[in-house]
């Protein structure tokens, strides 16, 4: 087992790996799919790319497409990855907002290791078999999809809905609160034109056009296969999406959670964080 501490911006958690030997600070995303890196880090330190290219979609629907390279070996927790394939990406829109941050850290890094987010002590410790079955002991178990498209993995879970709706979501931790695709919204008893539903209207990072609700679910969301996984009156937002939903951080930082992808499964713990 290793522990390294995180920090957040806003929502965010950000870890430091060390990318060949230069220090770097990335975002660790569930929902990201395939690690990113900075183009301004690969011009550093010489990650050219090799001509190919990985084109993903975002939750809205829209491909986004990247060029990728073979990263230098890449370090974090006592895990090293070599010959990684990640995607390079120009982080100038989001310096504003992020800060100085090198890069995204997916799924797809710990595709062979699982790991554990303890929000409560402000880490992420790399498993090893033996620890990542303690952790089962004591939490809750919950089988996951998972979905790989060439360097990316994705993480699906099943929750269970007001009014007896039970959905696929991603395991996001790049989101902040629940996201539900908007044609569930009869299902679950809101009503998107109601007085007291926020509507939003604007442009994501890749300039697609979007209408966004926000209002606060009455009711309960919970694991399918752990009802005790569960957070009442959850924040939601509605948009057109290509999933039933994401569970994002809002979700997520009520529990110790650990990610066992070799074994499929995500096991919550209880934590001192629970909110």
């Amino acid at each position: 087992m290793s522990a390294s501490p995180f920090e957040r911006i806003h929502h965010l958690v950000t870890v430091p790996v060390l990318v060949g030997d230069r220090k770097a600070r990335f975002i660790l995303d569930t929902g990201i799919g395939l690690t990113l890196l900075s183009d301004r880090l690969c011009t550093e330190i010489g990650c050219p790319t090799d001509g190919s290219n990985f084109t993903g979609r975002r939750m809205s629907g829209q491909e986004v497409t990247v060029p990728l390279a073979t990263a230098p070996p890449l370090s974090f927790g006592g895990v090293t990855r070599h010959d990684h394939r990640v995607g390079i990406i120009a982080l100038g829109g989001f310096a504003s907002e992020l800060g100085p941050v090198d890069g995204f850290l997916s799924l797809a890094f710990f595709d062979e290791v699982p790991f554990t987010v303890d929000y409560a002590r402000g880490a992420v410790i790399v498993e090893s078999p033996a620890s990542a079955d303690e952790r089962t002991r004591d939490g809750s178990t919950v089988p996951v999809r998972l979905e790989r498209d060439g360097p990316a993995v994705d993480a699906f879970m099943q929750l269970d809905l007001p009014g007896a709706r039970t959905v696929e979501v991603e395991i996001d931790m790049g989101s902040d609160s629940l996201i539900l695709d908007e044609r569930l919204a009869v299902a679950v008893g809101v009503d998107l034109h109601r007085d007291g539903v926020r509507r939003l209207e604007g442009r994501d990072e890749t300039g697609h056009a979007y209408t966004r609700f926000f209002t606060r679910l009455a009711g309960s969301i919970s694991a399918t296969e752990a009802p005790s996984v569960a957070q009442t009156d959850p924040e939601v937002m509605f948009q057109r999406i290509i999933y039933d939903g994401l569970v994002g951080d809002a979700f997520l930082r009520r529990f110790t959670v650990t990610y066992d992808l070799p074994r499929e499964r995500v096991v919550f713990g209880v934590s001192d964080a629970t909110v």
